[in-house]
């Protein structure tokens, strides 16, 4: 069998992460797997076992299935030749959604959520297959103990969706009460400017930025925090809350991309608004309780592990016999 994704670029993004760990796991298991770019002809922050081709070749085969969740290159995605076109829900409500239900596609989604608004406002059937974690990549392993107080979050700070600052404000707040706090953010800058966050704010609170990390130090970057908070929205699939919980750290979270694995209480604590208020609330709580940081870790670690690549991948394989 004969698989293509279509990508408009291979750098770091979650995104571009679940494609080549779903090529990585097809390959496997004995398929063709072929990735068209605009840009790239290799990727070098990632061992991927497929084969990369430039789209100016897109219509030079065919294909039994084609992947694709970029809008801005569907006219490719258009030309591409294959017995059934599946689009993959990542984000919610961009503003060319509307165009792309309007086609024969078959429809994806990367969460409960994402799946759940687009059968409700649309009344497409939209078949779930959630994201993933590699295990092989993200995992516990011991933290240093000292006298602070970490709390870990993703540092895009440019990408106002993720709701970085919201954050660092509840943190400003809370360390005016709690001394023994510090923040680390963490990134890997891409794009033409490569921005750095460094240089975008200059938090009152103590502050560790850990940029650049290859893939082999993720775990051991998850492992420099003592909480990990997200306050992301319009997400579709949050896979650093799920990175988080597979290397066993406390997750705090909103429910945007999160439906799939964080129940509140239980494997998270899920902040009810994203507002600094509500985020300033719940990390005093994790602050003040350390048997529920434990709890929380402990089931969110047990929880994440449904989630694999090859799990994912199992579905699809069932959903390309079922085509």
């Amino acid at each position: 069998m004969k698989i293509a994704a279509l990508l408009p670029h291979l750098e770091i993004y979650g995104g571009i992460r679940r494609y080549l760990e779903i090529g990585n796991e097809l390959v496997k298991r004995g398929y063709e797997y072929v990735i068209f770019n605009l840009k790239d002809n290799k990727v070098d922050w990632f061992d991927f076992y497929g084969e990369i081709r430039p789209m100016s070749l897109i219509e030079k085969d065919y294909f039994d299935f084609a992947f694709c969740s970029e809008y801005s290159i569907l006219s490719y995605f258009e030309k591409i030749r294959a017995k059934k076109k599946l689009f993959y829900f990542i984000l919610e409500g961009h503003k060319k959604e509307k165009e792309v239900i309007r086609k024969e596609y078959i429809f994806l989604g990367n969460s409960i959520g994402i799946c759940r608004r687009i059968e409700r406002k649309y009344g497409k059937k939209c078949f779930h297959m959630p994201g993933g974690i590699n295990p092989e990549i993200f995992y516990p392993i011991k933290r240093d103990s000292n006298n602070k107080l970490k709390i870990l979050c993703y540092g895009r700070i440019y990408k106002r969706r993720k709701g970085i600052r919201k954050i660092i404000k509840a943190m400003e707040r809370l360390y005016r009460k709690y001394r023994f706090l510090e923040l680390i953010l963490f990134d890997t800058p891409v794009g033409k400017e490569k921005i750095d966050i460094r240089k975008l704010i200059n938090p009152k609170v103590p502050t560790r930025f850990l940029i650049n990390l290859p893939q082999e130090k993720m775990a051991w970057l998850y492992s420099q925090g003592d909480i990990f908070v997200s306050a992301e929205k319009r997400a579709g699939w949050s896979n650093t809350t799920a990175e988080a919980m597979a290397c066993g750290l406390p997750v705090i979270c909103t429910k945007s991309g999160t439906q799939d694995f964080a129940i509140n209480n239980q494997t998270a604590l899920i902040i009810p608004f994203n507002y600094s208020f509500f985020i300033m609330k719940k990390i005093e709580k994790l602050i003040k309780d350390e048997k529920l940081r434990h709890k929380l870790a402990e089931n969110g670690y047990k929880k994440i592990q449904q989630f694999t690549w090859s799990n994912l991948v199992n579905r699809l394989e069932r959903l390309f016999y079922e085509l």
